[in-house]
C-alpha cells in the first residue's frame, strides 16, 4: 500500500497531545466564568473529607441508598419540569423529549433529552431502546438540537433475549453516535450509572452528576463476583472504587457536580436547569474558540468534505455494511462547528484515560493482599437472619397443614392411654403405630416447612438450629420480640446509660448504632424498629460479648447481664418450659418440646444431607443430560450412579443413603409430600441462576418421582419406572423446547470444557500462526491501577516478575503470513493477564496504534478475547471503550483503512460492547466463541449458547461478518455437530479472511454452513395416520380422542399443568401417551409452538392435530410442523395464509363473484376519497383495520359528519395496536344472521360441501346455540353459500376440512362472503349428525391420502347443539348484566345417555375448571326429526343433566330454547340481548345459583375466628389466580402492618381472563362479617403473586384495629 498522509488531517494526530490538558469545562472553582448552579470547589473538598471519614456501612447508606431508593423520583418527570415539552415519547425504560428551555435574554432553545426511566425494569435497556436513542440522536443533530442525557441504569440488560438480540452491538452502535454527533450533548448522572447501560450516554462534550448520583464500570455487586477470590463485599468493592460524584470529580471521571436532588423536590430544580443550559453554552462558547484558534479545524473539514462528495470504493463498502447513521443530502451535512464539537468531544473522553508506563511504575515489596471482610459479613447476615427467626418464629396457627400435624400428634399421643378393643384397633388403628405416624409426619411437616421458609438460608441456619437444639437453656435466652413491653422506653434506657451504650455502640451493626444515634424517641417506635432492636441485642447475647469481663461467656450470662442492667424492660431468662396455647403456639415451641428435640436434631441432619446431595445433583446434571435427552427417561442405574456420586464411597456413604431414603419416604407419604420439592425448586433455581430454569423441573421429577421409583425397587422389589414424564411444570413458557436447548447446552459445555482444556493458547501462538516479522510497539504501558484497588497492584507485579505484559492488550506491527508484503497494524488480547480485561493502559495502546497505522496507511488486525473493561480501575475504565469507539470511527471514515476484528474464547463486557461490535469494523468470531454483551459471571440469570455461542449468533442479521474455523481446534465444529446436528459451522479461515478483505474485497455476505435438514412437500406427508399428536384441551380433546381411538390410531395428547387431571386425560388408554406441556395461561402451554414440536418429535408422532383454536390456523407452526417430517392434519400453508389474510380472502372471493360485505375491498389511505367510497356503500359503514382483532382497529360510523374524525381515529389505534394503520370500509349491517358451510376437500381435489349451520344465537360474538339449518335463508340463497362454499376450496386447493362463514344481511335479502376458518369449528357435530359424516375421521382419511369421491351425503332430519358455559350472572350498577366466569370444582356430575344425544364434556366428578381457559365445559347436541323436536328434546335433555360444584348457564339455555321467539325462528344475531331484556333476570340468577348446589354455602364469622385470637382470616371467594399488584412495576396493595378501610382493595383476582379486585366489603353482602364501623391490620399475607387460589383458601389475616 502507498503511504499517505492528508494534511488536513493532522488533527487526527495531534489530538493525543492536545488531550492532555484540554477542558471544555471550567474548573468550579474558577471565577471568571462561574456555572450557575454548581457546586463549588469548598463543597466538594468538605464532602469528600467526611466520605473518606465513614466506615464502609455509613458510606453505602450516605452515597448508594439514596441513588438506589426505589422512591426516588424517575428522569422523565424531571425532564418535563425543565421547559415546555415538545415532544415526547416512551418505550418501556427509553424515553426521549424535545424541550423548549429558557436560555436568558429572551432566547428559547429546543434541547433533545434521552433517559432511562428506572420504573420500567429498573432503566435497564434492550437492544432496541439503544438503537432508538441512536435514531433520536440523528433526528436532534438534523435540527441543530443539543442533547442531554440522564443516566439512571443498573446496566443495559445482560440477559438471554437481549444477548440474542445483538445487545453488544446496539451499545457500540449508540456509543458511536454519540460519539460522531455533530451537535453539543451533555451526559448528567442522574441516579445510578453503571456499566455499558451509562456510558454511551457518558460519550459527552460535558459530564455532570446530581448530589446523590452514582457511576461506575459495573455494579458492585458484579465487581465483587469478579474479584470474589479477594473476599471483598460488595460494599467494600464500592467504596474502593469510589462512586460517590465526589471522588468522581476527585479522579477527574466528571466535570462538576449539581447542586440538586431529586429528593430537594421542585423548589430546588433551578440549580438543575441553570447547570444544563450554562453548560451547552460553555460547551459552544468554548467550541467557537477552539475554532478560531486552530488552523487545522478548516483543513480537517475540507477534507472531511470531500470524501462526503467523493468517497472511495473501499470507504463505500465499509460504510454499506454498516448500522451507523450517514448525512442523507447536502442540506443536512454538518458544518465546521459539527466537525468542532465530536473533536472536542473526544479530547475531553480521552483526558479522562490515565495509563503510566514502566519506566514510571514504582515497584512494590513483596505484600499479603489485604483481606476483605466478606466472610465475616456473611457469617454476621447469617446469624442475624436466624436470630431473627428464633426471636419471632412463626406461629403454628398460620399454617393449615402444621396446625393439622401438631394437632393429630396430639390426638395420637393423648390416643396411646385409650383402651381398644380389637374392632375399634381395626376401624382406627393401633394407638402406637398411629402415634409413631403422627410424630413422623409432624418431624416431616416442621422440618420442610422449616427448610422452604428460610430458602437460601436453609443450610445455614440448619446448622444453627442443631447447636441451639442440643444446648436448649441457652437457646431459652434468646429475647422475643412479645418479651419487650415497651420498645420505646427499651431504646431511651439504653442511650441514657452512657456506659452500657458505648459497650453496645462497639458490637452493634451499623443499623443498630443508628438506633442509638438517634436520640432520645418520644411516642412509640416502630414495630421495626422494635424487631431491629432485639435483634441487635440477640445478636451480642448470642456471641458472648456483654459478660466476658465476669468470666462468663454464655448466653446465659449475657442475659443476665442485661436483665439485671435493663430490670424494667428485659425479663429475666425462662426457666423450663411455659405452657403455650394453640393460638400462640410458635415452630419454636414444638422444636423445643422435650419429647422431640432430639428427633429434631436429626431432622436437622436429615435436612442438611438431602440439601448436599439437591445441590451435587444440580453439579452433575450434564453427567446425565445425553441420555435424558435421547430416551426422555434415566435407567435405575445411571439414577444410583448419580445418587452415590454425590454421597461418596465407603460405609458412611451407604449409611447416608439408606438416611436419605428413609427420610425421603417419609416426606412423600405426608399430604401433599410431592408439593415439597416443587416448592424447594421454586427457590433452588434462584441460587442456581446460572442454569436453566427447564433443568429444575427434571430435579424436581428425579427427587419426587424417580428416587422413589428407585427406592420402592431396591427395597419392594417393584418395577423401576425412569421415564421423565413430570406431571406439574409450572408457569413456564416453551419447556419442551428449553429442555432440549439445556440438554445441548451441558453436553456442549462439556465438549468446549474439554476442547478448551486440551490446548491453551496465548498471544504469542497467534503471532506465530498468522504472522511474520513481529515489531511490538507501546509495551512498556500499564494501568496506573487509579482507585488502588485491592489485589490489583500485586497482579502487576505477579506479571512484571513472570515477564509478561501487565496489560490488557498487546500491540504491534507485523506481516501477514497468508498475503506476503502486506504489513499491518495488530491487537491481540493478553488472556494471561486479568483474563484480557481492556484497561485505560489498553485503550491507550490501541489508539496510539490506531495514530501509527495512519501515519503509515496500515490496516489494522484484532484478535479479541477480553472479559471486559478493568473493572478494578473504576469509572475511568469505561471512558476506554468511548475514546476507542471514537477513533475507530475516524480512522475508518478519515483514511479509508480498514479494521478486522476476530473474537475468540470468551469475548464479552465492555470490549466486545465498544470496539469488537463497532458498525464500521469487520467482525468475525471464532467457532465455539462466547460473545455475550455481559458474562454468566455478572449475569444473574441463565444465557442458552443460542444466545451467546458465535455459532448459533452467526445466523442472526448484524450480528457479525462472518464466523471462521477455529484455528487451534480443529475438531470443534465436529465435537459441537456430535451434541446438535443443525448448529452453523464456519468453511472459511481467518487467513480466508484476511487475504480477501486486505485485497480489498468486503463482502457481506456472511459464508456460514449450516446443517442440512430433509425438505418435505405437502405430498411427502400424505401417509396412513398410525400416531398422532392432539394439540387441544377440553371438549375439543375429547372429541379428538373418541375419533381417534376408534381409528385405531394412537394418541399423544400434549396438556398444561391445569389440565392434566381432566376428562379428556381420563380417556386415554395404557396404547396412548399423556405429555405434561407445562404452564397455566395459553401463553405459557398450547402457544408454544417449538415445545409442541419438540413433544412430537420425542414421541415419535407421524402426525400432528391441532384441534380448535390456540395454533389451528397458525400457517408458521403448520409450516414448521410439516418442516419436521411430521403431517399437519389441515390445509396447506398456502390456502391458510390467503384465506388468513382479510384482504386476500375478500378479494378471493370477489374473483370468483361470491359475494361479498360491500365495502372498499382495499386499503384505504385518504381520508377524502374514503368518505366518498363511504357515501357511495351507504351509512351506517364500518372501518376496520386491516391487522385488527380482540375488538380493537374497528368503528361504527353513522353519518358522513362523524367520518373524517373517526377514520384518523382507528388508524391511529391501529398503528399504536397492531404496528400499522391500514384500514378498509365496509358497510355495516345491522340485522343478520350467522350462516356457515361445512367443506371436505381431499388431496385428489374431490370437494363435498356438507350442508350449513345457523349460529345466530350469540352473546358477545360468542355463539351459544348452532342449528344444523337456518329457519330463514330462502333456496336460492342456499344454494348461493353451498356454491360459493365449494368455489373458494377449489380455489385455493384447500385440503381437510374447513367452514366458510356467511353473513346473512335480512335488509337486503343478500348473503355475503365474511371470513374462512381454515380449521374444526366447535359446532362441527350438528353437521355431522345430519349429513351421517363423521367429520373428523374424514380429516384423518384424508390426511392418509385417501379419497373422498364416494362419500355419500345425507340430510337427515335436523340437529341442535348447546354450549354449557361454567359461568354466573350478576346485576351491575348501571343495570346492566355481568356474565362472570365461574372455575371451580365439580361435585356431581351425570349426563344420561340416550339414544340421539351426543355429549362432549371437559367435566366428571371431581373434576377441575381451571381459571385459565375459556369457560365451555361441554357440548350437547341432539338429533330429532324436526327443528321443533330437536329443540324439545334438548330442552328436556338439559333439565336432567346434573351439574353442580360450579355455576353454569344451563338455566338460560332452557330459557332459549322455551321461547316463542326461538321457537318461531324468526330473530337476528340481536336474539339473545333482547331475550335478557324480557325474562325475569333475578329468577334466572337464582335459577343458575341452585343449579350449583352452593346455596347454602355461605361464610359465616365463626369461621374466620382464629382460636383464641382476635385475627379473622380472609379466605377466597372462588377459584382464581391471585394478583398482589396492579402491574409488575407497582407496589402491592397492600403490605404487612398496613391499615386499611373495609374499601382499600387487598388484591386482584382473574379467572377466565376477567379480574375482579377484593375488599373486605366484598364479603358483607350477606351480613356484616368484617365491622364497618372498624379499620383493620393486615397481619399477614398468605399468598404470592400469581398464585392459583381455590375457593376457601386463606389469603389474608387480618385483626380490627
Amino acid at each position: 500500500m502507498v503511504k499517505q498522509l492528508i494534511e488536513g488531517d493532522r488533527l487526527f494526530f495531534i489530538a493525543e497531545s492536545l488531550a492532555k490538558d484540554f477542558s471544555l469545562f471550567p474548573q468550579v472553582a474558577q471565577e471568571d466564568r462561574p456555572v450557575p448552579g454548581l457546586l463549588s470547589q469548598r463543597d466538594i473538598n468538605r464532602r469528600q473529607d467526611e466520605l473518606r471519614e465513614l466506615n464502609i456501612d455509613a458510606y453505602i447508606e450516605a452515597v448508594v441508598a439514596p441513588a438506589e431508593d426505589q422512591g426516588r423520583i424517575a428522569a422523565p418527570v424531571i425532564i418535563r419540569q425543565l421547559g415546555r415539552v415538545i415532544e415526547e415519547h416512551s418505550a418501556g425504560p427509553y424515553y426521549q423529549a424535545a424541550v423548549l428551555m429558557n436560555f436568558g435574554a429572551g432566547i428559547e432553545r429546543e434541547v433533545g433529552f434521552i433517559a432511562q426511566d428506572r420504573t420500567v425494569e429498573l432503566g435497564s435497556w434492550m437492544p432496541e431502546h439503544h438503537l432508538r436513542a441512536a435514531d433520536f440522536i440523528d433526528r436532534c443533530s438534523s435540527r441543530a438540537m443539543p442533547i442531554v442525557s440522564f443516566m439512571d441504569t443498573p446496566g443495559a440488560d445482560p440477559r438471554e433475549e437481549a444477548n440474542a438480540n445483538n445487545q453488544a452491538h446496539s451499545i457500540s452502535r449508540l456509543i458511536a453516535e454519540m460519539s460522531n454527533v455533530d451537535v453539543p450533548n451533555v451526559g448528567l448522572v442522574y441516579g445510578i450509572g453503571y456499566s455499558g447501560g451509562a456510558i454511551p450516554l457518558a460519550a459527552s462534550n460535558v459530564i455532570l452528576s446530581l448530589r446523590d448520583g452514582v457511576f461506575s464500570t459495573i455494579q458492585p455487586a458484579g465487581l465483587a463476583n469478579i474479584a470474589r477470590r479477594l473476599n471483598l463485599s460488595w460494599q467494600e468493592c464500592a467504596k474502593y472504587v469510589g462512586v460517590s460524584p465526589y471522588e468522581l470529580y476527585a479522579q477527574g471521571n466528571i466535570d462538576a457536580i449539581v447542586d440538586f436532588s431529586p429528593a430537594d423536590g421542585l423548589e430546588q430544580l433551578e440549580n438543575l436547569r441553570l447547570a444544563l443550559i450554562h453548560s451547552i453554552m460553555n460547551v459552544e462558547s468554548r467550541t467557537k474558540e477552539f475554532v478560531a484558534e486552530n488552523p487545522y479545524i478548516m483543513d480537517h473539514y475540507r477534507q472531511s468534505l470531500m470524501r462526503y462528495l467523493k468517497p472511495s470504493e473501499q470507504l463505500q463498502a465499509m460504510q454499506s455494511s454498516a448500522s451507523l447513521a450517514l448525512t442523507r443530502n447536502p442540506t443536512e451535512y454538518l458544518n465546521v462547528f459539527g466537525v468542532a464539537f465530536r473533536y472536542l468531544r473526544y479530547l475531553q473522553v480521552r483526558k479522562r484515560i490515565k495509563a503510566t508506563s514502566t519506566q514510571q511504575y514504582g515497584r512494590l515489596a513483596e505484600q499479603e493482599v489485604p483481606s476483605g471482610e466478606l466472610h465475616t459479613r456473611a457469617d454476621r447476615e447469617r446469624r442475624q437472619t436466624f436470630l431473627y427467626w428464633l426471636q419471632d418464629p412463626d406461629r403454628v396457627v398460620y399454617d393449615e397443614s402444621l396446625s393439622k400435624a401438631w394437632r393429630n400428634y396430639q390426638d395420637k399421643r393423648q390416643a396411646m392411654n385409650d383402651e381398644r378393643g380389637r374392632i375399634a384397633q381395626m376401624i382406627f388403628g393401633e394407638p402406637k403405630q398411629n402415634y409413631e405416624n403422627a410424630r413422623a409426619n409432624l418431624l416431616s411437616s416442621v422440618g420442610v416447612f422449616l427448610y422452604n421458609r428460610w430458602k437460601k438460608e436453609a443450610r445455614g441456619n440448619l446448622e444453627a438450629l442443631q447447636q441451639y437444639l442440643q444446648d436448649d437453656v441457652s437457646t431459652r435466652q434468646i429475647l422475643q420480640v412479645s418479651d419487650i413491653a415497651d420498645a420505646t422506653g427499651l431504646l431511651n434506657a439504653l442511650i441514657r446509660d452512657a456506659d452500657l451504650k458505648a459497650l453496645l455502640y462497639e458490637q452493634f451493626s451499623h443499623e443498630g448504632r443508628k438506633l442509638l444515634d438517634a436520640g432520645l424517641v418520644e411516642g412509640t417506635v416502630s414495630g421495626f424498629v422494635a424487631k431491629q432492636l432485639v435483634a441487635e441485642l440477640n445478636m451480642l447475647i448470642a456471641s458472648g460479648a456483654l459478660a466476658e469481663s465476669a468470666g462468663d461467656a454464655s448466653m446465659a450470662a449475657n442475659r443476665r447481664f442485661l436483665s439485671e442492667r435493663l430490670p424494667a424492660h428485659i425479663p429475666p431468662q425462662v426457666v423450663g418450659v411455659k405452657p403455650v396455647v394453640l393460638a400462640e403456639l410458635s415452630v419454636l415451641d414444638i422444636l423445643l418440646n422435650e419429647e422431640l428435640r432430639a428427633d429434631f436434631i436429626l431432622e436437622c441432619q436429615n435436612l442438611l444431607l438431602f440439601d448436599s446431595v439437591y445441590d451435587a445433583v444440580i453439579g452433575s446434571l450434564d453427567s446425565i443430560a445425553a441420555e435424558a435427552q435421547a430416551n426422555q427417561a434415566l435407567s435405575q442405574a445411571s439414577l444410583s450412579r448419580l445418587l452415590d456420586q454425590t454421597l461418596g464411597q465407603g460405609a458412611d456413604a451407604g449409611a447416608a443413603r439408606q438416611r436419605l431414603f428413609d427420610w425421603h419416604q417419609r416426606v412423600i407419604k405426608m399430604p401433599k409430600g410431592a408439593e415439597f420439592f416443587r416448592a424447594v425448586e421454586e427457590w433452588k433455581k434462584l441460587s442456581f441462576a446460572h442454569l436453566a430454569d427447564a433443568l429444575f423441573v427434571v430435579v424436581t421429577h428425579v427427587f419426587s418421582v424417580l428416587t422413589h421409583s428407585l427406592i420402592t425397587s431396591e427395597r419392594d422389589g417393584k418395577t423401576y419406572q425412569g421415564k421423565i414424564a413430570p406431571r406439574n411444570i409450572g408457569r413456564r413458557k416453551d419447556f419442551w423446547n428449553r429442555l432440549d436447548m439445556a440438554y445441548n447446552d451441558l453436553q456442549m459445555q462439556d465438549v468446549l470444557r474439554v476442547i478448551r482444556s486440551d490446548r491453551r493458547f496465548t498471544y504469542n501462538d497467534i503471532i506465530e500462526q498468522f504472522f511474520d516479522r513481529w515489531e511490538p510497539c507501546f509495551d512498556d504501558l500499564l494501568s496506573s491501577d487509579p482507585c488502588s484497588f485491592p489485589g490489583f497492584r500485586v497482579s502487576i507485579e505477579s506479571a512484571l516478575n513472570k515477564g509478561l505484559p501487565p496489560c490488557g492488550v498487546v500491540t504491534g506491527f507485523a506481516d501477514v503470513k497468508s498475503l506476503p508484503q502486506t504489513r499491518v497494524g495488530v491487537v491481540l488480547s493478553n488472556v494471561q493477564f486479568q483474563a484480557g480485561a481492556f484497561d485505560m493502559a489498553s485503550a491507550e495502546k490501541v489508539i496510539r496504534l490506531l495514530l501509527e497505522c495512519a501515519e503509515q496507511h496500515l490496516p489494522v488486525v484484532c484478535f479479541i478475547s477480553s472479559g471486559g473493561m478493568q473493572t478494578k480501575e473504576g469509572a475511568g475504565a469505561l471512558f476506554s471503550m468511548a475514546a476507542v469507539n471514537d477513533r475507530i470511527t475516524r480512522f475508518v471514515r478519515d483514511h479509508d483503512l480498514p479494521i478486522i476484528v476476530f473474537g475468540y474464547g470468551d469475548c464479552t463486557g465492555g470490549a466486545q460492547a465498544s470496539f469488537v461490535t463497532h458498525p464500521l469494523v469487520q467482525t468475525y468470531y471464532w467457532s465455539g466463541t462466547s460473545m455475550p454483551f455481559a458474562g454468566q459471571i455478572v449475569v444473574p440469570s441463565n444465557l442458552p449458547l443460542r444466545s451467546i455461542l458465535s455459532n448459533y449468533l452467526s445466523a442472526n442479521e448484524g450480528s457479525m461478518q462472518g464466523l471462521v474455523k477455529h484455528p487451534f481446534y480443529a475438531n470443534i465444529d465436529e465435537s459441537l455437530r456430535g451434541v446438535d446436528s443443525a448448529i452453523p459451522v464456519a468453511d472459511e479461515s481467518v487467513e480466508e479472511v484476511m487475504t480477501r478483505i486486505l485485497q480489498g474485497r468486503l463482502v457481506n455476505q456472511r459464508p456460514v454452513v449450516v446443517a442440512h435438514r430433509p425438505v418435505y412437500t405437502d405430498r411427502d406427508l400424505v401417509r396412513p395416520v398410525r400416531k398422532v399428536l392432539i394439540h387441544a384441551r377440553g371438549c375439543t380433546a375429547a372429541k379428538l380422542i373418541r375419533i381417534a381411538q376408534q381409528q385405531d390410531i394412537q394418541v399423544i395428547l400434549v396438556q398444561s399443568d391445569p389440565d392434566m387431571e381432566s376428562a379428556a386425560v381420563d380417556q386415554l388408554t395404557d396404547n396412548d401417551t399423556l405429555v405434561c406441556i407445562g404452564g397455566n395461561t395459553p401463553d405459557e402451554s398450547y402457544l408454544n409452538a417449538q415445545s409442541v414440536l419438540n413433544v412430537a418429535e420425542n414421541q415419535g408422532a407421524d402426525s400432528l392435530h391441532p384441534g380448535i383454536g390456540f395454533l389451528s390456523e397458525n400457517s408458521g407452526f403448520a409450516e414448521l410442523v410439516r418442516s419436521h417430517g411430521i403431517n399437519f392434519i389441515g390445509p396447506p400453508v398456502a390456502s391458510m395464509e390467503t384465506m388468513g389474510n382479510k384482504s386476500n380472502a375478500i378479494n378471493t372471493a370477489l374473483r370468483l363473484n361470491v359475494p361479498v360485505v360491500p365495502g372498499s375491498h382495499g386499503i384505504m389511505t385518504d381520508a377524502d376519497r374514503a368518505a366518498e367510497v363511504a357515501a357511495d356503500i351507504g351509512y351506517p359503514i364500518l372501518i376496520k383495520a386491516v391487522h385488527g382483532g380482540g375488538g380493537k382497529g374497528i368503528q361504527v360510523v353513522e353519518s358522513p359528519s362523524e367520518f373524517q374524525q373517526l377514520f384518523h381515529r382507528v388508524g391511529i389505534e391501529a398503528r399504536n395496536a397492531f404496528g400499522n394503520g391500514d384500514v378498509y370500509l365496509e358497510k355495516y349491517v345491522t340485522s343478520l344472521r350467522h350462516i356457515e358451510a361445512q367443506l371436505l376437500r381431499d388431496t385428489h381435489g374431490h370437494t363435498h360441501v356438507l350442508g350449513i349451520r345457523d349460529c345466530s344465537v350469540q352473546r358477545d360474538k360468542q355463539k351459544v346455540i348452532e342449528e344444523s339449518a337456518s329457519t330463514t335463508l330462502p333456496e336460492h340463497l342456499l344454494q348461493e353459500v353451498l356454491r360459493s362454499t365449494a368455489d373458494i376450496a377449489n380455489e385455493v386447493g384447500y385440503v381437510g376440512a374447513g367452514t366458510v362463514e356467511f353473513i346473512y344481511d335480512l335488509a337486503a335479502d343478500a348473503v355475503y362472503f365474511m371470513e374462512m376458518n381454515t380449521r374444526l369449528q366447535v359446532e362441527h357435530p350438528v353437521t355431522e349428525w345430519v349429513s351421517r359424516v363423521d367429520i373428523v375421521a374424514q380429516q384423518f382419511r384424508i390426511a392418509a391420502g385417501e379419497s373422498i369421491a364416494e362419500l355419500a351425503l345425507q340430510n337427515n332430519g335436523y340437529a341442535m347443539e348447546a354450549r354449557i358455559n361454567a359461568e354466573r350472572i350478576s346485576k351491575q350498577g348501571d343495570g346492566g348484566l355481568a356474565f362472570r366466569p365461574h372455575p371451580g370444582k365439580i361435585e356431581e356430575c351425570h349426563f344420561p345417555q340416550e339414544e340421539g344425544v351426543e355429549i362432549i364434556a371437559a367435566v366428571g366428578p371431581g373434576k377441575f375448571i381451571s381459571p385459565y381457559y375459556d369457560s365451555m365445559v361441554a357440548q350437547i347436541i341432539v338429533h330429532a326429526e324436526s327443528r321443533d323436536a330437536a329443540a324439545a328434546k334438548l330442552a328436556d335433555y338439559l333439565g336432567r343433566v346434573k351439574l353442580t360444584g360450579i355455576c353454569t348457564n344451563i338455566p338460560l339455555l332452557r330459557k332459549i330454547l322455551a321461547d316463542e321467539v326461538f321457537l318461531a325462528g324468526v330473530y337476528d344475531t340481536n336474539y339473545l340481548p333482547e331475550l335478557l331484556q324480557r325474562i325475569d333476570i333475578d329468577e334466572l340468577i337464582e335459577a343458575i345459583e341452585l343449579g350449583s348446589g352452593a346455596a347454602d354455602s355461605g361464610i359465616d364469622l365463626d369461621s374466620l375466628r382464629i382460636e383464641a385470637s382476635d385475627e379473622l382470616k380472609v379466605l377466597a371467594p372462588a377459584t382464581a389466580i391471585f394478583y398482589s399488584t396492579p402491574s409488575p412495576s407497582e407496589p402491592e396493595y397492600v403490605s404487612v402492618g398496613d391499615e386499611i378501610a373495609l374499601d382499600h382493595t387487598l388484591c386482584q383476582l382473574e379467572a377466565m381472563k376477567i379480574f375482579s379486585p377484593l375488599c373486605l366489603a366484598d364479603f358483607n353482602a350477606d351480613g356484616d362479617l368484617y365491622d364497618p364501623s372498624k379499620r383493620y391490620q393486615v397481619t399477614r399475607i398468605n399468598m404470592s403473586n400469581g398464585q392459583q387460589v381455590n375457593v376457601g383458601d386463606l389469603l389474608f389475616v387480618v385483626k380490627p384495629d
